[in-house]
């Protein structure tokens, strides 16, 4: 019996595997994007290990264009141009495949999928199984007895497509796909298909008359008007497109399948490209099959552990606190009993005071009589409470937490790996396991490997416990060896030591403070919710004339598209889209979508806030403590998490009604100082266009006089609704938004859009300067800076793929201006906390919330605060134009503003 031919759709395993990673890119040599490589050769050996395919080829796509473009100039027309990042990296797969001596073939002038089709063809005929790795619908059309296709799933795991599975899926038969195809098109490959004619509808016509031609035959029998009118006006259509979709079997191609005979792959060969390119663990793992050892060249030797040890005894440790004290400087990391900082109890210290060496203090272990924990907390006090001394930390806010409740004041904090890194390169990520590999070519032991599932680090035996930990420490040290140094390349010594150290504690006090929120108004609201969205429900199955389930894709396409035949906007792989932007369109011509985003809306609303922030209340505290990430977003902004208070509505009712069961404590209020228009008072700095500039010294409303110059009227004369579209474009423009966007945002002609954007320009024309100039630095230097010298990777702003370039260049201006907002909000936060602390006030900063700063505030305080929070905010930078700031108290969130 003939073994199995294995054929894997190249491309397709590529762009798959590259937009795996599209968020956080794994990154090699020269900071080079790497993740299509990884992506796709991790699939390969999962593949080989899994199936163990004797007879393999990948296939590729032509080098020329196709005989379907020559029939239809429009073929593929839709797609944009793949990222050069992507582009740069077929070359180095197409290098590995032959260094794994893995069968490629090619054929101009035919895709990829003609090859796995003429293959096919080829297997049948000398009764060969066939075994297609591909994830496109169009390949189902080859599945027979003989010819399955693999279709890859999440975590590396294939359904094998059978006749029958096919059937199951799709409703169809194998032989089915091509018309179902011809009748729906591919918005992917730009082919027609019938207006009008859905997946679902594609399906019942199909199980009814079985083949495209008996469904024209019998076109008189079909009832639906509309449905029978779209499929008269398609007929061409469904014909053309199923030459186009049709696999070819006949590509001129090796046809000997003997040929491709795979056997094991040369991973040896594949080992020093992997290594060149910076992919090292899958060089290792592809030495690892060869059974070699990977030789890795001099220059990059990988790091060794280091010299560690615990310590169990006063004296041993009294050594430790004299050796950090000598040196003046130390790394310093926690083991707790919980990852929740507020309620987390420490097990254990681990502390190093130079590269390679380290200990493990631990508080509990398992059969050790430890040193008493008043005696451990009075002996580190020395080090850690000691201004003079500098602490060295990866994610130190965790463990500055942890410290503060078990009675530690942490004093000489002055590095956190994890934030200079994020400095560094706020596009990869920041976590000790990548860092130590990405800068030391160093693994690291990992929590899940030393303790078991369900129990915490005191159960661990001390002598796996002591490497673990002191390995944090020790890594952490070695990592701030490296990076201070790259952070004072970069020129960010300053704003990293002057604004994201100090800002490390003020995050952790805001934490630990926590706020009160009143969760019977939260209950009684959420009843509310419930029975108004009750009511819309019935409204719009009385629209619809039946009941359905509103939150079902599927359903919800078949009310609109299919009963109330309105117009499909955009298609999706499961057919027409029915998200957010295609409803607002839809329901300018029926009431129903209108009615589905306001159920939509408060259903979001019940369930992520409503009902959803009750649950986040510490059973401790009675209070939440949100957490906020101080590497969450690319231009330097907080964000929050668990739960996210920085998302809350603030335009509408709804969202005052969450905010207002945020409650201050009894005897406290809130004072709000929120900045005014922080992003459009920088933009006029760093233009320093005059206009924008002498509305804000002025302190003209800067929306007023926008529209007063781009309308040609005076100012008293400016309407509502020129102010309103005047605000639109001072806040969009800056950021690049086209003519297209605000045509949509405003909902006027393009024409009237793009003549409003040229006039802004006209009148403002040091802010078209100052995005020319902005675009054109990053284009040579592939970074933006802000005002203070944080600095942001633009790395597809030299794209040749225009979207890519548009992309990049929005977000060199949007890092500019929204990272110096940043930079300046919390530089005043870092001001207020300092007046705070000299003079001994009670009140506490509770919540940053994007340009607001929220305290709680005891009564007797609240008119010291006021202007202590004005000029501290206002006070945070000198620009040419004032910084301004709102300051409003209550005793809830939600009465102010």
């Amino acid at each position: 019996m003939k073994k199995p031919l294995y054929v894997l759709d190249a491309f397709a395993i590529i762009f798959r595997s590259y937009y795996a990673f599209i968020n956080n890119p794994l990154r090699g040599t020269d900071d080079k994007n790497v993740s299509a490589v990884y992506g796709f050769f991790s699939t390969l050996y999962k593949i080989f290990s899994t199936y163990k395919p004797e007879y393999f080829a990948v296939l590729l796509e032509s080098r020329t264009p196709t005989f379907r473009h020559e029939m239809y100039e429009e073929y593929k027309a839709n797609r944009a141009r793949a990222p050069e990042e992507l582009i740069e990296q077929v070359p180095v797969i197409l290098e590995i495949l032959k260094a794994l001596k893995i069968p490629m073939v090619q054929a101009d002038g035919y895709e990829a999928d003609d090859l796995m089709g003429t293959y096919a063809r080829l297997c049948e005929e000398e009764g060969r199984d066939c075994r297609i790795i591909s994830g496109d619908k169009d390949i189902l059309q080859l599945v027979s007895e003989r010819v399955h296709v693999l279709k890859p799933e999440k975590g590396g795991l294939y359904t094998d497509m059978g006749p029958e599975k096919v059937l199951n899926t799709w409703g169809l038969r194998a032989d089915q796909i091509i018309d179902y195809l011809s009748l729906v098109g591919d918005a992917a490959d730009n082919i027609p298909g019938v207006k009008g004619i859905g997946a679902k509808g594609a399906v019942k016509l199909l199980n009814e008359f079985d083949t495209l031609e008996g469904l024209y035959e019998n076109i008189d029998t079909i009832t639906a008007k509309a449905q029978k009118q779209n499929l008269i006006d398609g007929k061409e259509n469904a014909f053309f497109s199923r030459q186009l979709v049709i696999i070819k079997q006949d590509c001129p191609c090796e046809e000997d399948i003997e040929k491709l005979a795979a056997g094991e792959p040369d991973y040896g060969a594949a080992v020093p490209i992997l290594q060149r390119i910076g992919l090292k663990r899958l060089a290792e793992e592809s030495a690892a099959k060869a059974g070699e050892e990977v030789v890795v060249p001099e220059e990059k030797s990988a790091a060794k552990a280091g010299n560690y040890c615990g310590v169990v005894s006063a004296e041993h440790l009294d050594k430790w606190i004299e050796r950090a004290k000598e040196a003046g400087i130390f790394a310093f990391d926690c083991e707790t009993d919980s990852l929740d900082s507020v309620s987390a109890n420490p097990v254990g210290f681990s502390l190093s005071v130079q590269s390679e060496e380290a200990c493990y203090i631990p508080v509990r272990a398992p059969e050790l009589d430890c040193i008493p924990e008043d005696v451990i907390r009075e002996k580190l006090k020395v080090i850690l409470e000691d201004e003079n001394i500098k602490i060295i930390g990866q994610n130190f806010k965790y463990d500055m937490k942890v410290l503060k409740q078990w009675g530690i004041y942490p004093q000489g904090f002055f590095f956190d790996t994890m934030i200079a890194a994020w400095m560094i390169d706020s596009s990869t990520p920041s976590n000790m396991d990548y860092l130590a590999e990405q800068y030391l070519g160093y693994k690291t032991v990992h929590f899940a490997d030393i303790v078991e599932k369900g129990k915490t680090f005191d159960t661990v035996p001390i002598q796996k416990a002591a490497h673990y930990a002191a390995e944090d420490a020790d890594i952490t040290f070695r990592l701030y060896e490296i990076l201070s140094v790259k952070l004072k390349e970069l020129g960010m010594e300053k704003i990293f030591s002057q604004v994201d150290m100090p800002f490390v504690d003020i995050l952790s006090n805001m934490e630990l403070a926590g706020i009160h929120i009143d969760d019977g108004e939260l209950a009684e609201y959420s009843v509310e919710l419930e029975e108004k969205l009750e009511a819309l429900e019935k409204e719009i199955y009385y629209l619809c004339g039946r009941e359905f389930n509103i939150k079902s894709t599927k359903q919800l396409q078949e009310v609109l598209f299919e009963e109330r035949k309105l117009t499909p906007i955009k298609k999706t792989k499961t057919g027409y889209s029915t998200d957010t932007a295609v409803l607002q369109e839809l329901a300018k011509e029926d009431p129903v979508p209108e009615k589905i985003l306001a159920h939509r809306g408060l259903a979001k609303l019940k369930s992520t806030y409503v009902d959803a922030l009750p649950r986040y209340i510490n059973e401790d505290t009675g209070k939440i403590h949100t957490h906020f990430i101080q590497t969450g977003t690319e231009t330097g902004r907080i964000s929050s998490k668990d739960p996210n208070l920085q998302n809350i509505p603030v335009r509408d009712e709804n969202g005052r009604r969450i905010r207002a069961a945020f409650k201050a404590s009894p005897g406290h209020v809130f004072v709000s100082a929120d900045y005014s228009q922080i992003e459009l008072v920088v933009l006029a700095h760093l233009s320093g266009d005059k206009a924008l500039t002498e509305a804000f010294i002025s302190g003209e409303d800067v929306h007023g006089r926008t529209a007063a110059l781009i309308f040609h009227v005076e100012p008293e004369a400016v309407t509502k609704e020129q102010r309103r579209i005047a605000k639109v474009i001072n806040f969009g423009v800056m950021y690049g938004m086209s003519a297209f966007r605000l045509s949509n945002e405003l909902s006027i002609p393009r024409g009237e859009a793009s003549s409003f954007i040229k006039s802004y320009f006209e009148q403002y024309s040091g802010i078209k300067d100052f995005i020319d100039k902005t675009i054109e630095k990053a284009e040579e230097t592939e970074l933006a800076e802000t005002l203070f010298g944080r600095i942001r990777h633009i790395r597809m702003i030299n794209s040749r793929n225009k979207m890519e370039k548009k992309a990049a260049e929005r977000i060199a201006v949007n890092s500019r201006i929204q990272g110096t907002a940043a930079d300046i909000v919390k530089m005043g936060m870092i001001r207020l906390a300092g007046e705070l602390k000299k003079r001994q006030l009670k009140s506490k900063i509770l919540l940053q919330v994007h340009d607001e700063c929220i305290l709680e505030v005891p009564d007797g305080e609240v008119e010291i605060i006021k202007p202590l929070m004005k000029e501290a905010l206002e006070g945070a930078a000198e620009l040419s134009v004032p910084l301004r700031v709102s300051v409003e108290s209550a005793t809830s969130w939600g009465e102010i503003h």
